[in-house]
This record gives structure tokens, sequence and C-alpha cells, in this order.
């Protein structure tokens, strides 16, 4: 009808143009028509390298995301192999989905594309597959016609010839001649375009011109994820929503090139102006239209730190929208302000430990955009009930250094009147308010008056010489001291003296046992500098055995065992006065090396909090329990 507008497009995809190449062609005006045609955009292809999106940056993956506005996470298309097919929805169904007297068209130089494109072909969701065979001339001709004819409202044309070029002779005077034989193809192209404009002026034409790739260093359509291959371009004779200055040259590292536009940018631009994106809900398209209201960009998707949702972010247009609504799979989970630049995701029903796939929709207003993440997902541990039996003391060490069972226990510090010092609220090991305490190091002036020294409790509250018993404390440290003690009720001056210990070896700690004149144990197990770690040594009388154990949340849980006789299990008070902290049995370790012997590591810092003994063995799923549930044993003690 006379007056009504219709939308109609034609993309124009080249194979292999190299981005400082096409730099060069342009500052020599080697390229006047698509310089002509609009702003161009740099803009990157291949996916995100290093991530899921990541694809080989060849003919079939880039048409396959210049034609279904995903990457090869989703359209499943990894290299030319013809055995191939989209396993996402093209522009060409797409469009006839939502406009079912659509006719779309697609002339090809490279014969890949058509059979990529024989089941759309197949479906009628292609009305026209012309294959040139490698003939740019016959693409030109084709797709001139396809304009003037007045049928299509969707027109794909494939160019070959400038890799086909650089393939044989490189990326010098050849491959620039190629450049400019191309560019009289697309002027022929734009004649044929003002021809049927002037005839059908109510006809409103979107044109884009793009590469599906570039080209390696010597001109080679190699793929591999490298700036020649992955840095590339976007023109198109609309005002682009993104306006950013075509850079000089290639870049050395691609990520700041992210923020550009992308190759999956092109199919939404085509079927926003073709009044065709498909509905919000079950949104398939990872790039974001370069024309009218812009979408968010740069969506990223990661593990939260517990491992139980997923955190969302995201770059807002230039003209920043009203708000921001987030779909999971499909259904609304957040309405957000338009402000808002990210989302964390932690409503999804989670049952057992694995990994879960989620596709989100993130709309600006009504223009959205998709991502699929997947969430490595860790089933919480939970504190069993079962640690509360046998146990009998615990000193939380948060704010009080008393016994939370017993109040008439508590932690002294070795030097007379030293005043403990805590962490900040919730700087200690569980979530929340919780806090710590922070015993000070030795280094500094040979009378340390500003040190605690270490703090001390009756040994009797801890070990015992005729029954079992266990201990568990966190511990933080910054692995720079080095055979300092970390707990024990014995003379450090040796492993063989009577008495247990656990002495920190810069990322280690040694587990040690002595019955005076020999030694057990001596076992190293690692933990993470600044992290909370669980400690725990258990003591067997029945089985005369020693286990000890670190769990770490980057290294998991580790132990050892050891083999103990009587003699050892009649040793374990040691001195048979202090069990303590931060220094030795007799509070003399800390003093002696401040006064000169200076053979070990004595600055660093040592962390502690809630310190429990029980007077039977801990089994390994109790302490893991314990270590992994981020549940203080506090919980189970009125």
């Amino acid at each position: 009808m006379p007056g009504t507008a219709r939308s109609k497009a034609l993309l124009i995809g080249i194979d292999g143009v190299q981005y400082a190449a096409l730099q060069q062609a342009v500052a020599a005006t080697r390229m006047p028509t698509l310089q002509g045609l609009g702003t161009l955009l740099p803009a990157y292809t291949g996916g995100v390298k290093g991530a899921t999106t990541q694809q080989q940056a060849t003919d079939g993956p880039g048409w396959a995301t210049l034609l279904t506005g995903t990457w090869a996470d989703r359209h499943q298309i990894r290299s030319n192999y013809a055995g191939q097919g989209f396993k996402a929805d093209s522009v060409f169904k797409l469009l006839k989905g939502a406009q079912a007297g659509a006719r779309t068209a697609a002339v090809s130089s490279w014969s890949g594309l058509p059979q990529l494109l024989r089941a759309d072909r197949s479906a009628g969701y292609l009305d026209l597959a012309k294959d040139c065979g490698g003939d740019d001339t016959c693409v030109t001709s084709e797709t001139s016609a396809a304009i003037a004819g007045g049928s299509y409202d969707l027109i794909v044309a494939d160019y070959q010839g400038p890799q086909q070029v650089a393939d044989v002779a490189g990326v010098g005077t050849d491959y620039q001649n190629a450049l400019a034989a191309l560019d009289r193809q697309l002027a022929t192209v734009k004649a044929a375009l003002a021809q049927r404009r002037q005839a059908a002026p109510n006809e409103d034409w979107l044109v884009i011109v793009t590469s599906t790739h570039g080209l390696g260093a010597t001109g080679v359509p190699d793929g591999i994820p490298v700036p020649s291959n992955l840095a590339s371009f976007i023109v198109l004779d609309k005002t682009a929503n993104l306006a950013v200055a075509a850079a000089a040259s290639l870049p050395a590292d691609m990520t700041p090139w992210y923020a550009y536009a992308g190759a999956a940018d092109v199919a939404p631009t085509l079927l926003a102006h073709l009044g065709a994106l498909p509905a919000i809900a079950g949104y398939p398209l990872v790039g974001g239209p370069l024309v009218g209201p812009a979408a968010v960009r740069q969506v990223q998707v990661a593990n939260n730190a517990k491992k139980n949702g997923l955190v969302l972010s995201w770059t807002l247009p230039a003209t920043a929208p009203q708000a921001i609504t987030v779909l999971r799979d499909g259904a609304e989970i957040a309405r957000l302000p338009g402000s808002t630049t990210g989302f964390e995701d932690t409503t999804m029903a989670l049952n057992e430990s694995g990994n879960y796939t989620y596709d989100y929709t993130v709309v600006a207003d009504q223009t959205p955009i998709a991502t699929r993440a997947t969430l490595n997902y860790v089933k919480p541990v939970l504190l069993l009930p079962s640690v509360q039996a046998g146990l009998t003391h615990l000193f939380p060490l948060s704010g009080t250094l008393s016994d939370r069972i017993d109040n008439a226990q508590v932690f002294m510090p070795w030097v007379t009147g030293a005043t403990p010092v805590y962490a900040a609220a919730g700087n200690g090991p569980f979530d929340g308010t919780g806090s710590a305490l922070l015993s000070t190091n030795y280094a500094g002036p040979t009378v340390c008056a500003a040190c605690d020294g270490g703090f001390k409790i009756a040994t009797s509250k801890v070990s015992n010489t005729t029954a079992s018993f266990s201990f568990g404390f966190w511990f933080r440290s910054d692995a720079t001291r080095s055979g300092i003690p970390v707990a024990s009720n014995k003379n450090w001056a040796s492993g063989n003296n009577a008495g247990l210990a656990i002495g920190q070896y810069g990322s280690a700690l040694r587990f040690n046992l002595g019955r005076g004149g020999a030694r057990a144990g001596d076992k190293d197990l690692s933990f993470s500098a600044n992290t909370w770690a669980y400690v725990v040594m258990a003591i067997d009388a029945a089985k005369l055995s020693a286990t000890f154990y670190v769990y770490d949340p980057v290294l998991g849980t580790q132990s050892a065992s050891v083999a103990i006789t009587s003699a050892y299990l009649a040793a374990m008070n040691g001195l048979d006065t202090y069990f303590t902290l931060n220094e030795d049995g007799d509070g003399g370790y800390g003093p002696n090396y401040r006064n000169g012997n200076a053979a070990n590591t004595i600055g660093g810092r040592f962390d502690f909090s809630e310190f429990a003994t029980w007077n039977r063995v801990l089994t390994k799923a109790e302490v893991d329990s314990i270590a992994r549930s981020g549940t203080s044993l506090t919980t189970l003690t009125p």
C-alpha cells in the first residue's frame, strides 16, 4: 500500500578481512563505497577468549554467529565441516516466525554457507539459497537482482574474494587490491539499492557490512584466537546506538575490545529493524541490537563465593534505561532500578552438588539480551548433631577469652597485663558479625611490651594421659613464621620433649608428640595464607593412635595418622602446667627469641577462633561437618 513503510534489510558478510589491512585500505581511500556507507564500528568475533562462548574464527562459526545472534555454545558450529547445521534458530526462521509472509534470500560465494542453511531451506525459512561457488561477481549480480525484484525482505550476501587472495599471497599489495575490488562490487550493489529505494520509497532498508572473521598474521585463515583473527568491524547505514570510534590498529589484547560491538549483535540488529525480535520470555539472542533502544552490554556470569548461586554483571548503554528486568529460563526473577549493573541469583532450587545450566535474559526497559551460565553447585555441609557429644570446653575467642561451657575457665595472657586484641566484626571464620583473637607477633625490641606472649589454660582442660581426647580450633596466619609453636603443652626446645605441639613452618602446620627422649608424628599439613583453616588433633587412647586434620577451603581436608605407644599416652600432658596458644608450654619460647636468638622467623601473625575440646575422638565426618558447614559450635551450647 502506497505510503506504508515496509522494513527490509541487507547483510553483506565478507570472509577474511584483517582489521589492520582494512584500516590501511581505508586510510588510502581504496574503499570509498564502504567508507561512504556509514560509521565503521570496531567489533569482535570468536566469542570471548577463555569463556564458553569462544569459537574458531573461521567461515562456519563466523556465519553461524552472524545469522543466529549466538556463539558456539549455542549454535554448535565449531569449524567449517560441511556436515554441520545450526543448533540455534537463524534470522530466517525467527523472521518467518514473526512475519509468516516475509521472504528471505542468501547468496553465497563460500559453498559451505548453503550447506549450513540446508535445514532452513528445507523447512521453508529460506526462500532463495544461491551458491556462487567462489565467484564474487555472481554474488553481486544475484544480490542486485534480488534487491531489484523487490520481493525479499531480508537478503544475505557472502563475499570471499579477499580471503582467497590472502590465502595465496598474504596480506600485502595483492590483498589491498582485493579489498579495492571488493569495494567496487559493493558499489554495484549500492547502485541497485539506490534504484530500488527510488522505485519504492516506502521501503525502509537497513544495510550492514561486516566480516565473518579476520586472518592470521600471514593471511592464512587459521582461526586461532589471536587479535588478527578476532578483531572485526561492522558498518551500518543507520545511526548506531553504540558510538565507538574505530581503532587505528589491531589490539595487543582483546580484553578491552569486548566493550565494542560483537558479531552476535548483527542478528538482533536485523530483527529489531524488521520488527521481528523474539518474545522476551525464552529470548535466544546473546547480542544486542545496534539500532533503536540499546541493550545492556558485556553481560558476564560467575559462580558466587558460596557456590550456591550466580552473579550477573553488565555495563549500561549510553542512555540509561528506566528499569532492568532479569529472567531465568523465561521466568522473571528480579526487577531492578535502571542504574543497576549486577544481580546475584540464589533463587534456584538445588538438591545435589553438580553443574546446573540456566538461560538468563537481562532486559533494559524493553530491549533484551541473553546469556547462558553454568552453576557449579556445592551442596552445603550441615553441622552434625553428634559433634555436641563429649564437648567439654568451648572458647569462642570472639570478644571474650572465657569458656562458654564452664565460665570459670578463661584463657589468660602469658604477659601480665596484656590486653587481648580482636578482629573487626565480620572478620572471623563465620558469616555475620563474629570476631577472632588476634595474637600479636614477637617481632620488635628485646622487651616487647606490646606482645601478648600467647594465651594459656590449665593443661588438664585439654589433654589426658589415660583417656581419649580431641581439640580443634580455627586458625589464620600470613604464613611468614617458621619454627614457631601454634599450640603446645610442652617445652618446645625439642620435639622429643614430653607433650604435644602444633607448630607453623611457613605454609604448613607440623603435628608433634614427644614422650621424653623420642618423638612421633612430625606430620606436615598445608594451609593457605590469610585464610581461615580448621585444625584438629585427636588422640585415641584405646587404639594408641593419633590423627591430625587441617581443613583449608582451597586445599580441602588433609589428614595424617600415627601409631603411638603407652609411653606417648602417659606423656600427653607435657609439662602438666599449661596448654597454650601462640607459645610453648612454659611460656618461655617467645621471650627467648625476643632476647636475640633469631634462628627462626618470629615475625608474622597468628589469629585464633573457637577453640574446643572433647573427651573422645572426633571422626573425620565430624571434622568435615565443623569445617565445611560454616556453622559456629556456639549453636550447640546454651
